[in-house]
């Protein structure tokens, strides 16, 4: 496997790549563009138990120093990873845009699922966006994994067999994706001992709002906040399970409350779903959340996929609206910026960490 150091940004896929290169050698274990989909990055419902064994993540060999904001390559360029030094991990696994011939299209019939293919536009320039709005804003960056296959080939928020359909390279590629979101949290826990995981999607429900994905279902949301805090069921399911537990307020608190993740958002300009102005998906299109906010967080689920259940790294997925987030690069800085001051603000307040080297 060939990784290539270079400075974010880069240039467009394909385009010659020069600069100084190592070469290691590795064993490998594997396992149309829209606005958004309706089936992007997660469910209405959480999923049982998984029925198939998690992809063995391929963790890469360490150059001598991974460089913060430096960007790193898998194989065949399909994944990249760009270096952080901050708590936060953020990953884009369905923005990208490479249609290789030798990997097939994934259909529903080879790959079983729903073997959706749509694209989340502008996901990927999202997350680089956030890292360099976030350093700018601290002199620290954000972790950043994305995959630049077209989801056509691979979706790295699905279980193996949806995911690469059993193609060997898909495959490769899954695990260079899992490995390198390991070497991201192995990082961060080393740093910090704790961090923050962002999966980043896009979707195309009519409201335009984000969607927090706690791995919550609908009904569980629906609730009242006393039934969410009746009993430890829900939290326990939820990707911030070890943040909960540590927490002085209530769980319905941290989904919706006035400090929650939602309600900070909505405070910069951009209405989210859980919030205190907007609690409860009441029958409206709402995504949960996906296979690597189950694994990569700290629920009850991701002992299942390769994860660990009870963990200090916590998080969410977030589905963006088009409109207002991802559409111009504008409005991709102007949520770069809120999310600097939101993550400043609810992981100080509820994690004890700070945002500085």
């Amino acid at each position: 496997m060939r990784f290539l150091p270079r400075p974010a940004p880069r240039p467009r896929a394909g385009t010659p790549r020069t600069g100084r290169h190592r070469t290691f050698l590795l064993t490998l274990a594997v396992a149309g563009v829209t606005a958004g989909a309706a089936a992007c990055g997660g469910s209405d419902a959480a999923a049982p138990t998984p029925p198939t064994a998690p992809t063995t993540p391929v963790v890469p060999p360490a150059p001598t120093v991974y460089v913060a904001g430096q960007s790193y390559f898998g194989r065949n360029n399909y994944v990249e990873y760009l270096a952080g030094n901050a708590p936060v991990i953020l990953t884009a696994p369905h923005g990208g845009a490479l249609t290789p011939s030798g990997i097939p299209d994934r259909t529903a019939a080879a790959c079983g699922g729903s073997a959706t293919t749509v694209t989340d536009a502008n996901t990927a320039d999202l997350a680089r966006v956030m890292q360099a709005r976030f350093a700018a804003r601290f002199g620290s960056y954000p972790h950043v994994v994305i995959s630049h296959l077209s989801r056509r080939k691979l979706d790295p928020n699905r279980l193996p067999l949806e995911a690469a359909c059993g193609n060997a390279t898909a495959a490769e590629a899954l695990g260079e994706w899992h490995g390198f979101i390991e070497l991201a949290k192995s990082a961060v826990l080393k740093s910090h001992g704790k961090g923050w995981y962002m999966d980043m999607h896009g979707h195309g429900h009519a409201v335009q709002r984000l969607e927090l994905g706690y791995m919550l279902t609908d009904a569980l949301l629906d609730g009242s906040d006393a039934a969410l805090d009746a009993t430890s069921a829900a939290e326990n399911l939820s990707s911030i399970l070890t943040l909960s537990q540590l927490s002085p307020l209530s769980f319905s608190a941290l989904l919706r409350g006035p400090a929650s993740l939602g309600t900070l958002y909505a405070a910069q300009g951009f209405p989210s779903l859980p919030s205190s102005n907007d609690p409860r998906p009441a029958g409206a299109d709402y995504f949960t959340g996906g296979e690597n906010t189950r694994r990569h967080t700290c629920g009850a689920g991701a002992a299942s996929v390769g994860g660990v259940t009870g963990g200090t790294i916590c998080g969410v997925q977030i589905e963006a609206n088009f409109t207002g987030v991802r559409d111009t690069p504008a409005n991709r800085e102007r949520f770069g910026d809120a999310t600097a001051v939101v993550l400043e603000q609810y992981l100080r307040t509820h994690w004890a960490l700070r945002m500085t080297p």
